[in-house]
């Protein structure tokens, strides 16, 4: 990862200026899109791509420096929140091929975003319950399918007929 990290700037008392935290919003957009590149994004600012890299330069900033981070911070969105396959999130970042990605990825993190995936996971993975579930009651019974509870029986022997002791 760069050497200048959001966190240092937060502890240093020295944020980033408004023009820093406009471009890192930007980017979060743009980077997903068709082509961003620095002239781009500067048209966005109404200004010349070398006044941009001027004005970050005073911050001790590069603007490809700020996409990597941006970049950084989407993949690892990406991988710690869906199940997006590796080759998918290399071309939503626009990556040329997944090892591309891959070699950024272990350049920045240190690990591969597979690994990186594995021990920051948020996303769980959907599995079938083991016991099917049975209905409580016949549905010839006149049975009020409006309320879930009366339809599924639970497997808590402390809730066998609780939904009749509450006036459901």
């Amino acid at each position: 990862m760069p050497s200048t990290s959001r966190e240092d700037e937060m502890q240093s008392g020295h944020g980033p200026g408004p023009l820093t935290e406009d471009l890192r919003r930007v980017l979060r957009t743009e980077l997903l899109r068709e082509t961003c590149s620095a002239a781009t994004i500067a048209r966005f600012f109404s200004m010349h791509r070398r006044t941009l890299h001027r004005h970050l330069r005073t911050e001790g900033l590069a603007f490809r420096q700020i996409a990597n981070e941006i970049r950084f911070e989407i993949a690892c969105e990406l991988l710690a929140n869906t199940d997006m396959a590796l080759g998918q999130i290399a071309a939503a970042l626009k990556y040329s091929e997944p090892s591309a990605f891959t070699r950024a990825f272990r350049r920045w993190s240190g690990q591969a975003p597979s690994e990186w995936r594995n021990r920051h996971r948020r996303v769980q993975k959907w599995r079938r319950p083991s016991k099917p579930l049975r209905l409580r009651h016949s549905l010839d019974s006149g049975l009020d399918l409006g309320t879930p509870s009366k339809l599924f029986r639970s497997d808590d022997p402390d809730d066998q007929g609780s939904d009749r002791d509450a006036g459901g």
